[in-house]
């Protein structure tokens, strides 16, 4: 099918805005599997936050996650249609079908799922921020960016990344993702043993088929090495005051402007 992944969701008024269409070829239904059960978790916890009715406030450091924050920014840019899209409560296939967009575009290994939830929930756990209808989005294309840095030998550049989702900036999309590191704390470790209990709290949810396995010890080892080496340089580049991420650019040549797996139509 084709998935558009930006103007179907905001519709946006402009036409200085590329609409980005997606072929997908996530044909496999075990990969669909584990994104589901991501958006199960994300969706669960979203009615969760709703029922509770916390709101972070426009001062609020965690406003930046909000699409609030950009609409407010560029109220001509969003048609009353694509206000309403934004701002409704998402079922898990909206969730599921964004996740799956972004997994397309910028080719994420499978793992990257888990690791984008695990640090999902670490940042909720640091910061009480809820979850609910406009910041959802931000914060999975944050979580997803950051996990593909941490565990793929090779990531876009956060001008792709810009590229691939054009709510967002490229300055904008530096600031979330410095923000987001911010607010973990640099803490992007993790433990073979925390990758286990979010794996098999996945595969609890489709017990029958995901794409991936546990870790064996080589492949746990090398995950804890990788992302604390990680954390130790963003905490380095903290300290010295670093403008841009280390890591910002992308790896192995990756040039920003063309990712791969989508076509961009005007």
């Amino acid at each position: 099918f084709h998935f558009l992944l930006f103007s179907r969701m905001t519709d946006r008024k402009s036409n200085t805005t590329s609409s980005i269409y997606v072929s997908s070829t996530i044909s496999a239904p075990n990969v669909q599997n584990l994104i589901r059960a991501v958006s199960t978790i994300l969706h669960d916890q979203i009615q969760e936050d709703e029922t509770v009715g916390t709101r972070v406030q426009t001062h609020e450091d965690l406003f930046v996650f909000s699409e609030e924050k950009y609409i407010r920014q560029k109220p001509d840019a969003f048609s009353p249609t694509a206000l309403e899209r934004l701002r409704q409560q998402p079922s898990v296939d909206d969730i599921s079908n964004f996740i799956k967009a972004l997994y397309e575009c910028a080719e994420f290994s499978t793992e990257c799922c888990v690791l984008s939830l695990i640090f999902i929930n670490r940042l909720i756990a640091f910061t009480g921020l809820p979850l609910h209808a406009t910041n959802w989005r931000p914060l999975v294309f944050c979580a997803l960016l950051v996990a593909q840095k941490v565990w793929d030998d090779r990531y876009l550049g956060n001008a792709d990344f810009a590229y691939i989702y054009p709510f967002f900036n490229l300055v904008e999309v530096n600031d979330l993702e410095r923000k987001f590191l911010r607010l973990l704390q640099y803490h992007v470790t993790v433990k073979p043993s925390m990758y286990a209990k979010y794996y098999f709290e996945l595969r609890s949810l489709n017990p029958m088929d995901l794409p991936l396995k546990p870790l064996d010890a080589h492949t746990a080892e090398q995950l804890e090495a990788r992302s604390s080496h990680f954390t130790n340089m963003l905490q380095e580049d903290e300290e010295r005051g670093a403008k841009t991420m280390f890591w910002s650019k992308g790896t192995d040549g990756v040039v920003s402007g063309k990712p791969k797996s989508f076509a961009v139509l005007s």
